[in-house]
């Protein structure tokens, strides 16, 4: 919640109804709400409402923008997608002298990967001695 303390300090110029000028210390950011992406790229990669975009859900939705902020966060920051992740048992992996592989994995032979050897010689990075200098 500190980029909703933060917002709070910043000035919001409404462009149209979903995009807004947001100025702060560091210079201008421009927020476009419907889309959810900032100029700071911390909304749209992140996908949770950086301190630009919530100046911007504040100037628009006034004192209900708590509500707003998790309608444009990424739902796999909600509580019910955290559950329904883990709601599957997860089995640990036994150790490996217990797994049970069939006879032609067993017997399968992987070649190295193919290498592309360049033509000529090696180049040698030389540090030029104090004589060497021009």
């Amino acid at each position: 919640m500190a980029n909703k303390n933060m917002g709070n300090k910043l000035l919001v110029h409404q462009i149209d109804e979903d995009t807004f000028s947001v100025t702060a210390d560091n210079g201008i950011a421009m927020v476009h709400l419907r889309s959810k992406i900032c100029s700071c790229r911390e909304f749209d990669l992140d996908k949770i409402p950086c301190q630009h975009a919530m100046a911007a859900l504040r100037h628009k939705f006034g004192d209900e923008y708590g509500k707003m902020i998790y309608e444009y966060s990424s739902p796999y920051y909600k509580v019910e997608s955290y559950i329904l992740a883990y709601a599957d048992p997860i089995y640990p992996v036994p150790a490996e002298e217990f797994w049970n592989l069939p006879l032609e994995i067993l017997e399968r032979v992987i070649p190295p990967p193919e290498k592309k050897t360049k033509l000529g010689r090696k180049r040698l990075k030389r540090v030029p001695t104090k004589y060497n200098k021009k």
